[in-house]
């Protein structure tokens, strides 16, 4: 057995993995969206891997939220989901069990934006960037603790609109992917003692530069935090995240003006409550999360619901 018998059940409760969350949202920092949502792998104990077998999840995320700033007023309202399969196999790669998986999201975004020449509203709907996470490992520590680590690999796929004009481009509100890649590492440490479970999730995003339009996102930090509690069949607990851009956008080598600041860089906190509750065939799974600060982005507001279920 791969974790002791109730951190096993936690683990199968949220056995949704970080890719299958990773979905993204209307964002003015960055070049249209940021590769990973703010908050998307709180709700899962990412250290510690599920017993072997094949997992699908499905995940419909709500966001709303507002930016106010001296050039433009932004409203945003969107549905967002994830389709994602795990599998985790009975295989070992460096003393730690061994998984690997792939998401899909799908966006329907409405976005208006109030501009010193007016008012424009926005609604589209498509693909967005697919991910794919090759490697994904965890190894029992003991005592309860168990570290995972992982790299996960965004592609340029979806749907993509963009302008240009005397040789030079730019993405329009119209456009809901990336058309660049972006490599995301992540190392977790998990915690489980009796029907406590406790994760501390750190992901990475390096971007490259999208060809088309001469712009380089800057790489950005996520630190997802989760506290859960089992009570029989039911799961509560809170959710935390942390993202920090750290490298400057640019555009043709240049650093970027954004709203606030140069280099356009992002920052968000969120907190918020989760409950679950674990139906035996699947578990079902509702979070909230809500920005109490936001830098060169909306302030936003999440609530997911998500499925998962043993295939």
């Amino acid at each position: 057995m791969f974790i002791t018998t109730s951190a096993k059940k936690v683990v199968l409760s949220f056995s949704t993995i970080a890719i299958a969350m990773a979905i993204s949202f209307s964002s003015s920092a960055q070049e249209g969206v940021t590769p990973l949502q703010p908050g998307a792998t709180t709700g899962n104990h990412a250290g510690a891997l599920p017993p072997p077998g094949l997992y699908f999840s499905y995940d419909v995320d709500y966001e709303w939220g507002k930016l106010h700033s001296p050039y433009v007023n932004i409203k945003a309202s969107n549905v967002s989901m994830a389709a994602a399969l795990l599998w985790s196999t009975p295989y070992k790669f460096l003393g730690a069990n061994y998984a690997l998986g792939i998401a899909q999201p799908y966006k329907i975004a409405h976005t208006t934006l109030n501009t010193p020449s007016g008012e424009s509203k926005y609604s589209n709907h498509g693909l967005m960037s697919t991910t794919i996470m090759p490697l994904l490992l965890s190894w029992d520590l003991g005592n309860g603790f168990h570290l995972g680590t992982g790299t996960a690999f965004v592609f340029k796929n979806g749907k993509h609109a963009t302008v240009c004009h005397n040789g030079s481009c730019a993405n329009t509100p119209e456009n809901l992917a990336n058309r660049y890649y972006t490599v995301q590492p992540n190392l977790a440490l998990s915690y489980f003692h009796n029907d406590w479970a406790f994760t501390m999730n750190n992901t990475f995003d390096f971007n490259t530069r999208n060809k088309k339009t001469d712009y380089r996102s800057g790489n950005t930090y996520y630190l997802d935090l989760t506290a859960t509690k089992r009570i029989n069949k039911w799961t509560v607990g809170l959710i935390g995240n942390w993202t920090k851009q750290f490298t400057d956008d640019k555009k043709g080598g240049r650093v970027v003006q954004g709203l606030y600041s140069e280099g356009s860089r992002v920052e968000h906190v969120m907190f918020g409550p989760i409950l679950g509750y674990d139906f035996g065939a699947f578990s079902l799974t509702a979070r909230f999360l809500a920005s109490v600060h936001s830098e060169n982005d909306p302030k936003m507001r999440f609530f997911h619901l998500g499925v998962a279920i043993p295939l």
